[in-house]
Formats: structure tokens, C-alpha cells, sequence
């Protein structure tokens, strides 16, 4: 580093060499920008976005809080550690090169996309964390030498000479969650919405040739004929009629999910004024990189073209 910002060094770069280190530099100070951008983004919309009720909230972008309950059916557990969660996120990383050139890469990742409840006391929605920023509880990194690791992070939490590093990230049941996303009841479906699912359907039937004519090539000749592709409709529709109707004797289900317009989904254990804090931090630090590496870019070409 410090031959690099020797103006000497610079000034012998070659012509390419030269343009590849100030285009990085830039592309640096400019990612450092755009991650102030969102950080600060999430913050106005954590702020500007009254709390609600789940027995009162209003159909679209809400915030609630509340505790995190898992649904009936088979446990949620961390993949690594085995531990009971309502959600997690592992990373699997192996050491490679030595001496300068060492550095972790990344061999196996996974998010879990398991739906869970949030429960205020006024009523409960089922959460869809796909897409969620989280701020989890729990965030454990330990290592060891199997790319799967036989045990949990009590077993090595040094990485000297260890071959892998383990991190996986959870959020409990019963955690108190915070959460800011797009709140809507799932219900029975409109006629257009049938419509679609119809087309749906018929389109998956599609994609499977073999069952199609199996099933719907009465005159067996091979092919779909017109009147054939009518009685494969007529039989799409009855089957999402059917299923629609044995949906109408369950009661409306409230979903919390990603907005449809792309606003963050946030998901966090933090109360929101740490939650704000570490956002303000975030956004700070940022402004702070892109400053420097706006000084040391414009050094750069001060010094190759002043």
C-alpha cells in the first residue's frame, strides 16, 4: 500500500495498470455511496412508518412487533448446530492460499425460507422471510476441519490451522421481533385470480407432453386437437374450483412478506433504537469510505495528469 500511494509509483504505472487501479477506486467510493443511500433508505422508512396492530393493521407496508412462535408441524433447527429456531442462516467457508494471498471463500450458504408466526397479543400473522434483511439473535462463528462440521461452536472457536470456519445465525421463538414489511389477508380468490390459476395450470400440463396426451389425446393420434386442449380447460378450472372452494371453509390468513414494490423487508431481534443506531452507524461509516475514496481518487489523477 504504501508503494501505491507513492506519487512516484504512480506516475511509472503503465497506462492500463494506471486506469484498472483509479476505475477501482472509483467503482469503491461509488459502491460505498450507493450502501450509505440504502442504509440511510432503511433507516427514514424504520422511522417515518407508524407501529401497528395486527388486529387493526391496514392492508399494505406496516411495522409490528411482537414475538416470534413457531407454526404447527415438524421443527425449524439450524442446520449446523441442531438448535430449535423460528429462522436461520449458515455460511460454510474454507481457508485458502497462505501468507499474503490467504483468504476465506465461501463453499455452501443457505437462508432458511421456513414461514413462522408473529404474535402481538391483538392476533398473529404467519411470516414469509423470503428476501428479509434480519438482524438475528444469534450469530456464531466457530471452525474446524470437515467441510460439514461434526459438532457445535463449543468445539473449536479459534481458527489456527483450522481448515473451515462455520457461521450460522438463528432467531428464537419467543424472541421479541421487530418487524417492517408489506401486511396483507390472504382470502378466497377473486374470478380473474381463478382466470389465472387456470392458465397456470394449463400450462404446467403443458410443460408434461407424455401426461398430457395421456390423459387428454382421446382419439390417440398423437396430438392435441382443438376440442381436446377445451376438455384439458374445462378440467384445469374444475380442479382450482375445487381447491378454491375447500380454501373458502378456512378462515382468512394474514401474511407479512416483501412488498410487492421492492420497499426493505426487515426482520430484527433488535429493539428499533438499537436497530436505528447501528443503521446510523452503517450510514456513517459509509459516508466515511466514500469520502476517502473520493480524496484518494482524485489524488490519483492530480498526480498521473496534474
Amino acid at each position: 500500500m504504501s508503494s501505491f500511494v507513492d506519487p512516484g509509483f504512480i506516475r511509472d504505472l503503465g497506462p492500463d495498470s494506471f486506469w484498472i487501479y483509479a476505475a477501482a477506486v472509483w467503482a469503491f467510493c461509488l459502491g460505498a455511496f450507493f450502501l450509505s443511500w440504502r442504509f440511510q433508505r432503511r433507516l427514514r422508512l424504520i422511522t417515518d412508518t407508524p407501529k401497528s396492530l395486527i388486529r387493526s393493521a391496514a392492508q399494505g407496508y406496516v411495522e409490528l412487533q411482537g414475538l416470534a412462535r413457531l407454526m404447527p408441524g415438524e421443527p425449524i433447527l439450524g442446520p449446523l448446530t441442531r438448535m430449535p429456531c423460528v429462522w436461520w442462516s449458515y455460511c460454510i467457508e474454507e481457508h485458502r492460499g497462505s501468507g499474503r494471498n490467504s483468504r476465506w471463500a465461501t463453499v455452501r450458504q443457505e437462508t432458511s425460507g421456513h414461514l413462522f408466526l408473529l404474535d402481538d397479543d391483538t392476533g398473529h400473522c404467519v411470516v414469509d422471510p423470503d428476501q428479509a434483511e434480519v438482524y438475528p439473535s444469534v450469530k456464531k462463528t466457530w471452525y474446524g476441519d470437515d467441510e460439514f462440521p461434526e459438532g457445535g461452536p463449543e468445539m473449536a472457536t479459534l481458527g489456527f490451522g483450522r481448515r473451515y470456519r462455520y457461521t450460522e445465525q438463528r432467531m428464537h421463538e419467543q424472541d421479541t421481533l421487530y418487524a417492517l414489511g408489506y401486511f396483507h389477508t390472504q382470502g378466497p380468490v377473486s374470478g380473474a385470480d381463478i382466470d389465472a390459476e387456470v392458465l397456470q395450470q394449463l400450462r404446467a400440463w403443458k410443460r408434461d407432453q407424455a401426461w398430457l396426451l395421456r390423459n387428454f389425446d382421446t382419439d390417440h393420434d398423437g396430438q392435441i386437437d382443438a376440442q381436446e386442449w377445451e376438455a384439458a380447460r374445462q378440467e384445469a378450472r374444475r380442479l382450482v374450483l375445487e381447491q378454491e372452494r375447500e380454501a373458502m371453509q378456512r378462515p382468512p390468513v394474514n401474511v407479512l412478506s416483501r412488498a410487492p414494490d421492492g420497499r426493505d423487508f426487515i426482520l430484527s431481534t433488535l429493539p428499533q433504537k438499537n436497530l436505528e443506531w447501528r443503521l446510523r452507524l452503517y450510514v456513517f461509516g459509509c459516508l466515511v469510505v466514500f469520502l476517502a475514496g473520493g480524496a484518494l481518487g482524485t489524488w490519483l489523477l492530480d498526480v498521473r495528469l496534474g
